[in-house]
């Protein structure tokens, strides 16, 4: 868990996203073989001409022909929505897809090209076409997890099973006592958007939007009182007396097989939560693999991930820093670093309105590198530029806090390591949607907005004790020059600015940390390329790299 130490009083820099209503009164759906779905203006093509005029149907500001409309209805429900949109881009990028290695015939439009300008696009290949490996699959299905045989003990794809223990101290109670089915709501319950705490109404909630519904995490929660006062545990720094005392305590009320969701003789994370007036010089949330003394298994298991933290549910009505403080530590559960500095003065490691992800700040969404590790992308929503192909490449950007969201990397070199575990750029577009909604609210003295961002990643992984984790992390270590060398993650642009890329930016080497690392560990290398940001049409950026000289 981390919260930026220092209140700076920014002008909000935020950017309101273009949102589409529903149609008007429908006139009725269509099953006839004669309309052509997606062919909005009758030309007899499908393109993005058609997405174009569909997206200004929607916010108003064009009309259509009762055929136009008939072609948008896109799952003949008898009206044109969002849904519809969504399913005409996918249509459009299928076409293209299957003709992106055949020459576009003249005469014919290409499906991307601009509403605007017509110029002709050459549409970019999915990450399949780069990779030969078990870690993407080819049926568009959600890749492997690069971390999945990592540092981790809670599975990133697929059901967790999380045990939490709400411990207190005599003489160190909780101010607020929460029941056992309100602590199993903040962590456990289901998506509810209505809810004044979303997008934090839970860990389970926050994780499947963040995932696109490819993780579910459950569990049970126990109520625990310690033998001792807390300073009785906190002369021992990594708590190992403290943990002893819960589970053994508790063994015999908690079956702990129930917590090994993927069968793999581990339980999959615990938490123990104290009261937030333990204090933070020794109760901070932090997560780790168990480094005590407890030596024998647990029903047969051993202990997998543990957290301990002072986030506690304050009310009824507010357990966010709960669930916020405790997502950032399953992150870790699951395999992914700090993302902020240790050590440092300014202590943040992304900055800006480009520099939000859970793991540097709380209340807001994973990024896209987090998401490549974690798992969190079907292949054809990941996008490579081939340094190899067309001097001019286009690239579609969807709208990151939507299940559609997508990427672009920019490998370093030509090739990018089959399990994405390499050193690349990667490119989405953020907004303020779902998982992202509560940075106005939380961080409204810093810049924030909807735009393009763009991260360094050195991914790179070694193996130390048994197991693999990334080299770079960040941290004050060797490998990565005490965070002035390599770093697992960098923001380009990395300062306290809008540094969110809009319609008409570029970004090249001129760029602040557009390059990437040379043998010395500094960003010197320059990659050659220009990113152009596009027109934004309904909830995608269409941005273009280009080859430089």
């Amino acid at each position: 868990m981390f919260t930026r130490s220092a209140i700076r009083k920014f002008l909000s820099a935020a950017v309101s996203l273009l949102m589409f209503s529903a149609s008007p009164a429908a006139e009725g759906y269509s099953t006839d073989p004669t309309i052509l779905k997606g062919d909005i203006n009758s030309d007899g093509d499908v393109n993005s001409v058609d997405l174009s005029v569909m997206s200004l149907y929607l916010s108003g500001r064009a009309s259509i022909s009762r055929e136009g409309f008939l072609s948008a209805d896109m799952d003949n429900d008898g009206s044109v929505d969002s849904i519809d949109l969504v399913k005409l881009r996918k249509l459009i990028i299928s076409k293209d897809t299957k003709t992106s290695d055949t020459e576009t015939k003249p005469g014919i439009e290409s499906p991307l090209s601009s509403p605007i300008d017509r110029t002709k696009y050459s549409f970019s290949s999915p990450i399949n076409r780069f990779v030969d490996s078990s870690y993407v699959f080819t049926d568009n299905e959600f890749i492997k997890a690069p971390l999945s045989d990592m540092y981790g003990s809670l599975t990133s794809q697929g059901s967790g099973r999380v045990c939490i223990f709400y411990v207190d101290f005599p003489g160190c109670p909780y101010e607020y006592e929460p029941s056992l089915d309100e602590i199993r709501n903040a962590a456990f319950a289901d998506e509810s958007p209505s809810l004044s705490s979303f997008p934090h109404e839970s860990i389970n909630a926050f994780y499947k939007r963040a995932s696109k519904h490819r993780v579910n995490i459950s569990g049970d929660v126990y109520r625990y009182t310690t033998l001792h006062h807390k300073g009785y545990y906190e002369e021992n720094p990594s708590r190992a007396e403290f943990i002893d005392e819960v589970l053994t305590n508790m063994d015999e009320y908690v079956d702990f097989n129930s917590f090994d969701a993927n069968g793999d003789k581990t339980i999959d994370a615990i938490i123990i939560s104290v009261p937030e007036t333990a204090g933070e010089d020794h109760w901070w949330p932090c997560a780790g693999r168990y480094a005590g003394n407890f030596n024998n298994t647990i029903d047969g298991l051993a202990p997998g991930h543990i957290i301990v933290g002072n986030a506690e549910i304050k009310s009824a009505d507010d357990s966010q820093n709960f669930v916020s403080s405790y997502i950032h530590e399953l992150g870790h559960c699951m395999g992914l670093p700090d993302y902020y500095l240790y050590d440092q003065r300014s202590s943040e490691g992304l900055h800006g309105s480009a520099g939000f992800d859970t793991m540097d700040e709380l209340f807001c969404d994973f990024s896209c590198a987090s998401k490549l590790m974690l798992g969190w992308y079907r292949s054809n929503q990941i996008q490579v530029y081939d340094y190899n192909g067309d001097d001019e490449q286009t690239f579609i950007l969807t709208d990151a806090q939507s299940e559609n969201g997508s990427c672009v990397i920019i490998p370093c070199g030509n090739a990018i390591a089959n399990d994405l575990c390499s050193e690349f750029i990667v490119l989405e577009y953020t907004t303020l949607n779902n998982n992202n909604k509560s940075i106005p609210e939380k961080y409204w003295w810093l810049r924030f907005g909807n735009g393009i961002r763009a991260f360094h990643v050195d991914a790179e992984t070694t193996s130390q004790n048994g197991y693999k984790e990334f080299i770079y992390r960040s941290g004050n270590n060797p490998a990565t020059d005490y965070n002035r060398g390599r770093r697992f993650i960098r923001v380009i642009n990395d300062a306290d600015i809008d540094n969110l890329y809009r319609c008409g930016n570029v970004l090249n080497s001129s760029v602040s940390g557009f390059r990437f690392y040379d043998s010395d560990g500094s960003e010197t290398v320059d990659p050659h390329v220009e990113v152009h940001i596009g027109e934004l049409v309904g909830d995608s950026y269409i941005i273009t790299i280009r080859k430089e000289g």
